[in-house]
């Protein structure tokens, strides 16, 4: 599946100011899937309407190895470079899903067999519980950054609609959702070499492959017709750990910036 350009620049992508930050880089769309493990399926998220993360850099250091040598000298004495970049990453409007609110992934619809049979699907709304923590650490050694590593991680809540059991519409309520977890519950990781033209791997400006893994919360306010519990129903084959998370970023849209991150930014295919 190719990568597809996008129509025009999101207005989130000019839009997004984070005050007292060093600097915003910009915006890149994002899809990708997400297993269920307990089921054995993948949700596809980002199609046909992908996530537009913003991106801002809120903190920046370099050390050398060893620490003796001055980090203006480091590379040019035998040293190793580290450079650590501290980033915030934020779901925006992406300009075409409709009612899409800041913090918000667009809805994904999604059909597993529970009981290994019976097909049941539902619209999936995935929501952000504050920004998403990045750092990057690049290492520098003979003159050139040879490998950049990358964790993203961050707290994240699912919410149901649209439930259906072997094509009948099944009512759930309308807050059918996933308990807001006390920590983190996603965790991301992405390597790239940034010494290659373009760089390899993932590198915050220009994307690529994250993988990791979920924590899927219990289910609350699940409620049928009549007002029965259905909490349980979800809870059971979806609810758990170790949910394996592929998502493929694009390259950050910098407005006024020509080149590989011009605006508008281009739209990833998805990967399993």
């Amino acid at each position: 599946m190719a990568a597809r350009a996008a129509p025009a620049t999101p207005a989130a992508c000019s839009a997004f100011q984070v005050p007292g930050q060093l600097q915003s880089l910009g915006c890149a769309y994002v899809v990708g899937y997400s297993n269920v493990t307990k089921l054995g399926g993948a949700a596809l998220l980002g199609s046909p309407d992908p996530a537009l993360a913003s991106v801002v850099i809120i903190a920046n250091r370099s050390f050398c190895v060893p620490a003796t040598i001055p980090i203006g000298l480091c590379v040019i004495r035998g040293g190793v470079r580290h450079t650590v970049t501290d980033y915030r990453f934020m779901l925006e409007p992406n300009g075409s899903t409709p009612g899409l609110s800041e913090g918000e992934f667009p809805p994904a619809t999604a059909t597993f067999l529970t009981f290994g049979f019976v097909p049941v699907s539902a619209t999936m709304h995935l929501s952000l519980l504050g920004p998403i923590a990045g750092s990057a650490e690049t290492t520098q050694a003979n003159g050139r950054h040879t490998l950049v590593s990358t964790t993203l991680s961050g707290r994240i809540s699912i919410r149901l609609s649209d439930v259906r059991v072997n094509g009948v519409p099944l009512a759930a309520g309308a807050d059918c959702r996933t308990t807001e977890p006390e920590a983190d519950n996603f965790t991301l990781v992405g390597s790239g070499d940034n010494s290659t033209i373009p760089p390899t791997g993932y590198t915050v400006a220009r994307g690529g492959p994250l993988t990791g893994t979920t924590t899927i919360g219990a289910f609350a306010g699940c409620r049928g017709a009549d007002g029965e519990d259905l909490n349980p129903l979800f809870t059971a084959p979806l609810s758990g750990p170790n949910n394996y998370v592929k998502m493929i970023q694009g390259n950050l849209c910098s407005p006024g910036t020509g080149g590989a991150n011009g605006c508008p930014p281009e739209i990833p295919a998805p990967q399993r």
